[in-house]
């Protein structure tokens, strides 16, 4: 997969890439990552994190951490879906690497019994050898995630 664009509300549509373009091979393992967390592939994302992964998430919510093996990360995973009832997608809406650094911005949509969550983030990555070494997750709004994901009650 090479041309993932999700339209966003506001977002300036990307340019289309000039004549004779090849696209950085690590744009496509983390277009291919966000392909598989949406489809809830996680045997294709385990196989794109190193054995030494970390995925840092800051802030003060239930799921803020830090995880590390893959076996971690893909639980972090899991949960968000299971918190979410299934409803939790990070769609990217422009993704740009190197051999050694990665970055998308992302919308993050969910829902709970009485919330919605619709806001936006930067993943950060860190890429060794075709493998993701490390993920930073920052919230355009760390305050409006945290109260999300902490809520287990609507308040009246």
């Amino acid at each position: 997969m090479s041309d993932l664009h999700v339209p966003v509300p506001g977002a300036p549509a990307p340019s289309p890439a000039p004549p004779g373009f090849d696209e950085h091979p690590n744009v496509t393992l983390l277009k291919d990552g966000y392909t598989a967390f949406a489809k809830g592939d996680m045997d294709l994302i385990r196989g794109l994190l190193a054995d030494d992964v970390v995925h840092r998430v800051p802030g003060r919510g239930p799921i803020c951490g830090v995880y590390r093996t893959p076996e971690e990360v893909l639980g972090f995973y899991v949960r968000l879906f299971e918190l979410s009832g299934g409803t939790f997608r990070a769609e990217p809406y422009s993704i740009m690497a190197n051999d050694e650094y990665g970055a998308a911005l992302v919308q993050t949509c969910a829902e709970r019994p009485g919330q919605v969550l619709d806001g936006r983030s930067v993943d950060l990555f860190r890429i060794r050898d075709g493998k993701i070494t490390e993920i930073r997750t920052l919230a355009e709004d760390q305050y409006a995630d945290d109260a999300f994901w902490s809520r287990t009650t609507v308040p009246s």
